[in-house]
């Protein structure tokens, strides 16, 4: 019995992955969701952090931030507001923004200020775990 179906990983970038795979791992609201073969069709949300993708036996991990994924019959869909893999992503550069975001949340005015740095910063310490855990 074929295990396999098509994967395809969108952001408004770039397309970053297509092919045949066996699994992918996801993250979302409501915890870790993983999409096989014969899952059921069905729309979801992606929330940020690391995306496991399972290809010729073996596991690949990439960082996906927020977005929709769609369950076909055939086919899985993930529309992402970007994806990198671990060697994309600048360590340094992440975490002077950590810095940063951390910065704001002290030096915010409002509660609104507060909780948009708290999830940028939550989406940054993601992007840094995916690097750290491709290295």
């Amino acid at each position: 019995m074929e295990k396999l179906f098509t994967l395809e990983i969108v952001t408004p970038e770039r397309s970053f992955f297509k092919g045949e795979v066996e699994a992918v791992v996801l993250e979302t609201p409501t915890g870790q969701r993983e999409v096989m073969k014969h899952t059921l069709p069905t729309v979801f949300i992606l929330s940020g952090g690391v995306m496991r993708i399972k290809q010729n036996a073996r596991w690949m991990e990439a960082f996906a931030g927020e977005g929709f994924v769609r369950v076909g019959v055939r086919d899985t869909v993930i529309m992402a507001e970007t994806c990198e893999w671990p060697y994309e992503i600048d360590a340094d550069k992440v975490s002077e923004e950590i810095e940063r975001l951390d910065e704001a949340m002290k030096k915010s005015q409002s509660m609104r200020e507060y909780k948009m740095a708290k999830v940028q910063l939550a989406v940054q310490l993601a992007r840094l775990n995916a690097k750290k855990r491709g290295d």
